[in-house]
């Protein structure tokens, strides 16, 4: 009978009182982000980068990298330079069309310069078959009476003043820089001259502008046209021929006044109205022939029938 072997004992417990197992990395469930953060490269690829380095391959290929960026640099920077020098040369079409236009303004102008001196010498050999003498008395009278009323011929003597300003916001910009509403429009202008023709005014000039029965005031942006003849602001000077005494008393009945005043008021326009003993207007210019009769046999030459309009366009 073999006798009993001794009894094996409790294992000693570790060294560092632990349970038994290795330690567990605070990391150990995040694999894939630890491969990523330690090993970036992936491992062929580090491979071969290390036989490359070993064969000393890396050198030459960095050298052969330069010297191929520098030459496709050196082709994208020639072709940009060609390109530049192409689109900004002027083309062979676009010069000969800019020179065929040249030439054609040159001579249009040249032919409209002409045709002015050959209109200002008929217009004086006209003035001096007016006034030579070639008329009867009558018609004389009736062709002059006719070019003051008509506005071609200058006019002087005393008359009334209106002048009108563009407001100036309130007071916080220039004149000239007025907003919209505080501008003198066309409308304005208009209504003061019709009072004033209504007063008994014989000839008006704005700015110099003689106004007759065909003539037009309209506003074309912020300019103010007078016949196609733009006026400079911001003051419209608008001048009436006429008994000055008999103009302001019905000036001053009329609309006009109260017209200035809501100006003032309410756009701050400024006006202003005075009186003067010496004006001088100058004139539109001669009138264009549209119609006329010829006399028939055994009518006196006081009975000849004729008119003019002025040419507007």
């Amino acid at each position: 009978m073999t006798p009993p072997g001794p009894v094996a004992g409790p294992a000693p417990a570790p060294a560092s009182g632990g349970t038994g197992t290795a330690p567990r990395r605070p990391d150990e469930s995040m694999t894939l982000l630890r491969e990523v953060t330690e090993r970036p490269l992936d491992p062929g690829y580090a491979l071969v980068a290390q036989r490359r380095a070993e064969a000393g391959e890396t050198a030459g290929r960095s050298r052969r990298s330069v010297v191929l960026l520098l030459l496709v640099a050196i082709l994208l920077g020639a072709a940009t330079a060609v390109a530049v020098r192409d689109l900004r040369a002027p083309q062979p079409t676009i010069a000969k069309g800019r020179s065929v236009l040249m030439e054609q303004i040159q001579d249009r102008s040249a032919q409209v310069e002409a045709l002015s001196r050959q209109t200002a010498s008929l217009s004086a050999q006209v003035e001096g078959l007016q006034t030579g003498g070639l008329l009867p008395s009558a018609l004389q009278e009736v062709n002059q009476l006719d070019r003051l009323v008509s506005g071609a011929v200058p006019v002087e003597g005393p008359g009334m003043v209106v002048s009108l300003t563009d407001g100036s916001g309130g007071g916080l910009v220039e004149p000239g820089d007025a907003p919209a509403e505080s501008r003198v429009r066309d409308a304005d202008v208009q209504f003061v001259v019709n009072e004033l023709w209504a007063a008994g005014a014989e000839a008006v000039a704005i700015n110099d502008e003689r106004l007759t029965s065909l003539s037009a005031i309209r506003n074309a942006g912020d300019a103010i046209l007078v016949d196609l003849q733009p006026l400079n602001g911001p003051t419209y000077r608008i001048e009436a021929v006429g008994d000055p005494e008999e103009m302001q008393v019905e000036f001053a009945r009329s609309a006009g006044l109260g017209f200035l005043q809501l100006l003032s008021a309410e756009y701050d326009i400024k006006n202003e109205v005075t009186t003067s003993e010496g004006m001088y207007l100058p004139g539109a210019g001669s009138p264009t022939l549209r119609w006329a009769k010829v006399p028939q046999s055994g009518t006196t030459a006081g009975t000849t029938q004729d008119r003019s309009e002025e040419d507007n366009g």
